[in-house]
C-alpha cells in the first residue's frame, strides 16, 4: 500500500511538472515577439536545457504537493480529534450514567415524560454521531440539536442553568462546527456553581455575523481547566475559515464568540 501510494505520488508530480513545463512554453510563446522570431531559425534550447527546465518544474512541484498534503493530513487529524471529543463528551460514563438515572426516575413517576426525555436524548445522540463526517452544519441544524440537549439539562438541573437565546440567534444565517455551541455551554456548566439558589445564566447572543456564549463567573474552585474544548473549536475555525475565534476573560464575565461561516 505505502509502495503503491509513492509511485502514484511521483507519477503526479511527473505528470504535472509537465504540464506545468508546458504551459510555461506555451505561455511564453504567446507573449514573447522575441521568442517567437527565435523559433523560425529553430528550436533555440537544447536537451540539457529542457531537463534543467523541468528538474526545476519537478522541485516546484514535489514542494507545492508536498505541502498540501501535509496540510490536508493535519485538517484531517483535527477534525478526528474533533469527533472524538465530540463523541466522548456524548458517551462519557458520567454523562450515561446521569440521563439514565433521570430516565429511570421519570419512569416510576411520569410515563409521558419518560417518552418524551428518552426522544430527545435519542435524537441528541443520532446527531452526534450522524455529523461527525461533517465539517460544518447551518446555524438552524445546530439549534434544533442545542434545544434537544437544553431539554435534557433541565431534566437534570431544573433551573439551576438557564440558557437564553435571543431572537437575533435564530435570525442569523450560516454554518459553524458540529456541536460547537453545545461544547461552549458543557464548557460553563463544567467550570461554573449551578444551584437552584445561585442558578447559572448563559446567554447566547448574536451580531448577524459572529454567534457569542457568555456567562457571570461562579467558578468551581475544584473543576480542572484543560480548555480542550475551546482549543478544538478554535483549531477547527483556524482549518475552516480566516476569521478567528475570540476570547473575553475579565474578573466577572466569561464570553467565547464564534464566527458565521457564510455558505
Amino acid at each position: 500500500m505505502i509502495i503503491r501510494r509513492i509511485i502514484h505520488g511521483v507519477l503526479m508530480v511527473l505528470s504535472l511538472s509537465l504540464l506545468g513545463l508546458l504551459f510555461y512554453y506555451a505561455l511564453w510563446l504567446l507573449t514573447d515577439d522575441d521568442f517567437r522570431e527565435m523559433l523560425k531559425y529553430g528550436w533555440p534550447w537544447t536537451s540539457g536545457m529542457i531537463l534543467v527546465d523541468y528538474a526545476a518544474c519537478c522541485l516546484f512541484t514535489t514542494v507545492v504537493t508536498l505541502y498540501y498534503w501535509r496540510s490536508r493530513e493535519k485538517a484531517e487529524r483535527e477534525r478526528d480529534k474533533f469527533r472524538l471529543q465530540a463523541l466522548e463528551n456524548q458517551l462519557s460514563p458520567h454523562f450515561v450514567f446521569n440521563n439514565f438515572s433521570i430516565l429511570a426516575d421519570l419512569i416510576e413517576v411520569d410515563p409521558k415524560r419518560a417518552s418524551a426525555y428518552l426522544m430527545n436524548l435519542s435524537k441528541v445522540y443520532r446527531y452526534t454521531l450522524s455529523h461527525l463526517d461533517h465539517s460544518t452544519v447551518t446555524l438552524q441544524e445546530e439549534l434544533e440539536f442545542l434545544q434537544r440537549y437544553l431539554s435534557l439539562l433541565q431534566q437534570r438541573f431544573g433551573e439551576g442553568i438557564q440558557v437564553r437565546i435571543t431572537d437575533d440567534v435564530k435570525a442569523c444565517e450560516g454554518s459553524l462546527p458540529p456541536a460547537a455551541l453545545q461544547m461552549l455551554i458543557e464548557n460553563a456548566i463544567k467550570h461554573n456553581e449551578h444551584t437552584i439558589a445561585r442558578p447559572l445564566i448563559i446567554d447566547v447572543t448574536a451580531d448577524g455575523k459572529r454567534i457569542s456564549v457568555s456567562n457571570k463567573k461562579q467558578p468551581i474552585t475544584t473543576a480542572d481547566s484543560t480548555n480542550v474544548g475551546q482549543h478544538n473549536i478554535a483549531e477547527r475555525y483556524r482549518l475552516l475559515t480566516n476569521k478567528k475565534v475570540k476570547i473575553y476573560d475579565n474578573a466577572d464575565r466569561y464570553c467565547v464568540t464564534i464566527p458565521l461561516i457564510k455558505t
